[in-house]
């Protein structure tokens, strides 16, 4: 028995070995990725900011208990075609770039912490689904916001991504964070054996 622990402690360590520029790399791409989410975010938060500022009120984005058709058309009345093209390049950039680098870092976080713990593949899809929604979101409400006719049913659909949005962020952010306790807790269990 105690010949069988200490193989497996040796095959863990050769293993361990041979990932050293496996993990490397995934510490490298897990800065970039970083980098990016963080740079990204800033900039489109920055121009958001900068668009609420010109028309006065909060932009449905920002709404995280969402919004409805009168408040879409309030915000549509206020946008000239200056404020228009700065939004535009939050969603056609900013909030293209940040949700695909954000769900990239948390698969990335997921698979260097979470080990080979079988809930990794739900945590990965939600960063996915995440960066899904948010993309989503930022059509639905071009293409709301560029129609002739705001309708109920187009806000409602726009509404319901939004506050998925947030809610979905929020859960990728808990999958890393389980990730991390999971993995602690099973290096705990392994190092007692």
């Amino acid at each position: 028995m105690a010949e069988m622990r200490a193989d497996k402690r040796r095959y863990a360590q050769a293993t361990d070995h041979d990932d050293a520029p496996s993990r490397r790399r995934t510490g490298w791409l897990i800065i970039a990725a970083g980098v990016v989410s963080v740079a990204s975010l800033a900039l489109g938060w920055l121009q958001l900011q900068s668009v609420q500022r010109a028309i006065g009120i909060p932009l449905p984005d920002m709404m995280v208990g969402g919004y409805d058709a009168g408040y879409v058309q309030s915000v549509r009345d206020l946008l000239d075609a200056a404020v228009i093209e700065r939004y535009q390049s939050v969603h056609y950039l900013w909030f293209l770039l940040f949700p695909v680098a954000f769900a990239g870092l948390i698969i990335l976080l997921v698979r260097r912490f979470s080990g080979r713990s079988p809930l990794r593949w739900l945590f990965y899809a939600i960063a996915v689904l995440y960066a899904a929604v948010h993309i989503a979101e930022n059509f639905v409400l071009e293409a709301t916001l560029a129609s002739v006719e705001v309708t109920a049913s187009e806000v409602a659909f726009a509404s319901f991504l939004t506050t998925a949005k947030f809610v979905l962020f929020a859960a990728a952010v808990l999958a890393f964070a389980l990730s991390f306790a999971l993995n602690r807790t099973t290096s705990r269990r392994d190092t007692a054996r």
